[in-house]
């Protein structure tokens, strides 16, 4: 036990306090983009602006798909979805075009945001959400469970 003459605990609060009086020590609220089945979690922070991607093997068609999405202050918003699937594409029936990229078909959303995402994890189709340096692979974290997908705020200490 360390007594109040100990001088490695005073020069550790020395330390502490010239940290946060110089602040080289910050808490910044940044968005996280969180999948969870109420247990568990995936969470990744996310830049203004980035974007991340919903992939997974449509269940009809058994083919892969992209939903490109993007954090919209608590909402996420679907940018568009692409496949090398039309049919896969023309499952969502929206009332945009289709256009042909190469080998894939993509379609820019109406404009759909939704504060959440509510995705079932089957073993088949190998569902993940992505973006720029991670990755959640929902099969390996959330077999056969529901989960939750939403962008939340929360602070992070940074040292400067």
């Amino acid at each position: 036990m360390r007594g109040r003459g100990d001088p490695r605990a005073a020069l550790t609060a020395l330390a502490l306090g010239l940290l946060v009086t110089t602040g080289a020590v910050a808490a910044a609220p940044v968005s996280v983009i969180r999948a969870t089945d109420g247990a568990r979690e995936c969470a990744a922070a996310l830049g203004d602006g980035a974007m991340f991607h919903y992939r997974y093997i449509q269940s009809m068609y058994e083919k892969p798909v992209v939903e490109d999405l993007v954090a919209r202050g608590r909402d996420i918003a679907v940018l568009r979805i692409h496949s090398t699937e039309l049919r896969a594409v023309e499952y969502y029936r929206w009332d945009t075009p289709i256009r042909k990229e190469g080998d894939t078909f993509v379609e820019e959303s109406p404009g759909y945001a939704t504060p959440r995402l509510a995705i079932r994890v089957s073993p088949p189709y190998a569902q993940r959400i992505d973006g720029d340096g991670w990755s959640c692979d929902l099969q390996a974290l959330f077999p056969g469970e529901l989960v939750t997908v939403s962008v939340e705020r929360r602070a992070v200490v940074t040292l400067r």
